[in-house]
C-alpha cells in the first residue's frame, strides 16, 4: 500500500441515497485519525485499505458490505517489543436510524447507526477494526524475545501422571493418623 494514492473515504456519507444507488466506495483511512485505536498502537503509519458496497436487500434492509485491511504494530504484553498484527476483515451492517430499529434487523447484519441521517464512516472502520483487536497481543511463544519458564524448565507433565497425585498422598496420610 505504501508509495499508493488512494482516495480517502469520506468521513461521512448518506448511506440511504448510497444505498438506493448502489454504489460503492473504495479508498484508505489514515490510522493517525482514528483516536480511540491509534492510543493502542506502536505506530500509526500504515493506511486501512476499505471498500464498502451499500444496497437494499430484499427484506428493505440498507446494508453496507465491508471489507478492510491493514496492519497494525501493537506491543507484546510478554516481551514488550513491537508486534506486527494484520487484520483483514469483512462484516455486513445493517443501516439504522435509531436503537430501536436494532432489535428488529434480521440475523446476519450487525448494526450501524446513522445520525442525523449519516453515517459516520471513519469511525465505522475504526469500530471493526477495535473488535478484531487481539485481547492480550503478543508474539507465538516460538518467536516472543521472552520464553515461557514451562517450554524451557520442562515443566510438563509425564503422560498419565495425576496431577492431583500429591494430594491423594496426603489424604492418605491423613486416614493413617486418624486410624480409619
Amino acid at each position: 500500500m505504501r508509495g499508493m494514492s488512494l482516495k480517502i473515504i469520506p468521513e461521512h456519507i448518506d448511506p440511504f441515497r448510497f444505498a438506493e444507488q448502489s454504489l460503492r466506495l473504495e479508498g484508505v483511512v489514515k490510522i493517525i485519525d482514528m483516536h480511540r485505536l491509534s492510543a493502542s498502537l506502536n505506530s500509526t503509519n500504515e493506511p486501512v485499505a476499505v471498500k464498502l458496497e451499500f444496497g437494499v436487500d430484499e427484506q428493505g434492509i440498507t446494508f453496507v458490505k465491508g471489507h478492510l485491511k491493514t496492519t497494525l504494530i501493537l506491543q507484546c504484553q510478554r516481551c514488550m517489543e513491537p508486534f506486527v498484527y494484520e487484520i483483514i476483515s469483512n462484516f455486513v451492517l445493517g443501516v439504522v436510524n435509531s436503537l430501536e430499529e436494532v432489535d428488529s434487523l434480521p440475523e446476519g447484519y450487525e448494526p450501524a447507526l446513522a445520525k442525523d441521517g449519516l453515517l459516520a464512516l471513519r469511525e465505522l472502520v475504526e469500530d471493526e477494526l477495535i473488535l478484531n483487536l487481539p485481547i492480550i497481543p503478543r508474539h507465538e511463544p516460538d518467536i516472543c524475545k521472552v520464553k515461557l519458564p514451562l517450554a524451557d524448565a520442562g515443566w510438563e507433565q509425564e503422560k498419565g501422571e495425576n496431577p492431583f497425585h500429591v494430594l491423594a498422598s496426603l489424604k492418605h496420610k491423613q486416614k493413617l493418623k486418624s486410624g480409619d
